[in-house]
């Protein structure tokens, strides 16, 4: 547990806690129904809480909850697994720390920070929230937002690109536990939805990240590989074409040894049959 202010005993932590005004700032007890989750926190899906549930049952809550006071309640910072898994084990009192407020956008930033250094939400909740402040105009560009939290302009576009995935995908995202940021990122830069798919259900699995990173690659070599030889294919053709009016004339011919008889015998031939063509005059 920690450690009790100097003086103070926990009853009177807990009478400061829960009777006359809201302490501002320092450690207490108080009553858990004087704590509300905040409805802008980045998670809204929480993964695991039969472990956590099970680990405050047995221990209790090792590390205190970080809170600010909102109007006669406390309004919850960090530790909301850590209150719902008081809450299912009947727990009455919690020690708490106590912050002063900041300014809704400075809480979003400190708590987007937070996350993103544990990887404490599914990598679609946080892509919607880096979006959601984007358009709030809480910055103004990526550029910005990328620097306020301390990544990269590149990783910033990389989560982005996640909100462009299939519908029924960022779902599966928003549900599964344990595919990590760079992954999410990965698979949103594949081309292909079907792809898409498979590796979205390829981490769900639990298949490594490294494995992942694999198929990728072997999936773009051979994507560049067909390109490459369609390309061949392509320069590999001469088309001639020719417009008069409203009739277009045109041959076709792979570029070989040969190719400029065959194509004038073709022409002789498209000739013949067009003066034989009684219906055409």
């Amino acid at each position: 547990m920690t450690k009790l202010p100097e003086g103070k005993s926990r009853l009177d932590l807990v009478k400061s806690g829960l009777t006359g005004g809201l302490p501002k700032r320092g450690r207490f007890i108080v009553s858990i129904d004087r704590l509300q989750e905040d409805p802008n926190n980045e998670r809204k899906v929480f993964h695991n809480m039969d472990d956590m549930i099970e680990s405050v049952r047995r221990h209790g809550i090792i590390e205190p909850i970080t809170v600010t006071q909102d109007g006669d309640h406390y309004r919850i910072l960090t530790g909301h697994r850590r209150f719902r898994a008081a809450k299912a084990v009947g727990i009455t009192d919690l020690e708490v720390l106590v912050r002063e407020s900041d300014d809704q956008i400075t809480r979003r930033f400190k708590s987007l920070i937070s996350n993103i250094q544990r990887e404490n939400i599914p990598a679609i909740e946080l892509a919607e929230t880096l979006r959601t402040l984007l358009d709030s105009g809480a910055v103004a560009t990526q550029r910005e937002l990328a620097a306020q939290i301390g990544k990269s302009e590149q990783w910033m576009s990389g989560m982005l690109r996640i909100l462009e995935l299939p519908a029924r995908l960022q779902e599966e995202l928003r549900h599964t536990p344990g595919i990590g940021y760079d992954v999410a990122q990965r698979i949103a830069q594949v081309d292909d939805s079907q792809f898409q798919e498979e590796l979205v259900s390829a981490a769900a699995a639990g298949e490594s990240t490294p494995s992942i990173r694999a198929r990728i690659s072997t999936f773009r070599t051979h994507q560049d590989s067909s390109q490459s030889r369609k390309k061949s294919r392509t320069s590999n053709m001469i088309q001639l074409s020719h417009r008069e009016g409203s009739c277009t004339a045109s041959l076709r011919a792979k570029r070989e040894p040969g190719a400029r008889e065959a194509m004038l015998e073709a022409l002789r031939q498209l000739t013949q049959q067009v003066r034989g063509d009684d219906s055409l005059r």
